[in-house]
């Protein structure tokens, strides 16, 4: 090949790296542009994203409580354990508490004494028992909704097992889904105890 016949070889190459490199910014510069010509993705609220955490573990529980067999409804794992009923009695309680104390006044039944843990005798029924749950998590969601993001960092005396101290109604509201979580794990035992799979396993 003569140098001449190279020099044009060359710029054949030269010009076909160019159109490339020129293909490529294109491209890289029209999906710029495309994505600053769309609306920013909205943030929610601090409140709804509170709500969403409150209600999923709700939910979960409530699916439970309609699909357990309500002839199991009494069983336990331990003898010195809830049964499967005292345990979502005593999940909507605890969920009322939290509700009555961030709203500021009581919301929901009184349970007497030991509120934490309704007597079985006062929701014998399988309906009964999922009504309560149902309308308990609606009572929270709802709270939650209407004082919006002001409402989450309001604070008051609170405590549990981290002992007593002075907390934000967001810290109270988490209280409330961790305990919620912690019994939904204990459920899903209860179920494996009875060959049985848990809604959320079905997906």
């Amino acid at each position: 090949m003569n140098r001449s016949s190279r020099r044009s070889l060359w710029q054949v190459v030269i010009a076909l790296v160019v159109v490339t490199l020129s293909a490529v910014g294109g491209t890289r510069l029209y999906a710029q542009s495309q994505m600053q010509n769309q609306a920013p993705t909205q943030v929610r609220s601090r409140a709804e994203e509170m709500a969403e955490l409150w209600n999923h573990i709700g939910k979960k529980l409530i699916a439970m409580a309609k699909d357990f067999p309500e002839d199991k409804y009494d069983f336990k794992v331990q003898k010195d354990q809830r049964t499967f009923a005292e345990n979502l009695l005593h999940v909507a309680a605890v969920d009322y508490d939290i509700v009555s104390r961030v709203a500021g006044s009581q919301v929901g039944p009184d349970f007497g004494k030991d509120k934490h843990n309704p007597p079985r005798d006062a929701y014998k029924t399988k309906a009964e028992v999922v009504k309560l749950l149902e309308d308990a998590v609606a009572a929270g969601a709802r709270v939650i909704e209407e004082q919006g993001d002001a409402g989450l960092g309001k604070t008051q005396p609170f405590g549990w097992e981290t002992g007593r101290h002075v907390a934000h109604n967001s810290y109270i509201w988490l209280a409330g889904i961790e305990h919620s979580s912690e019994h939904f794990g204990q459920l899903v035992v209860y179920y494996r105890a009875n060959n049985l799979v848990p809604p959320e396993s079905r997906r």
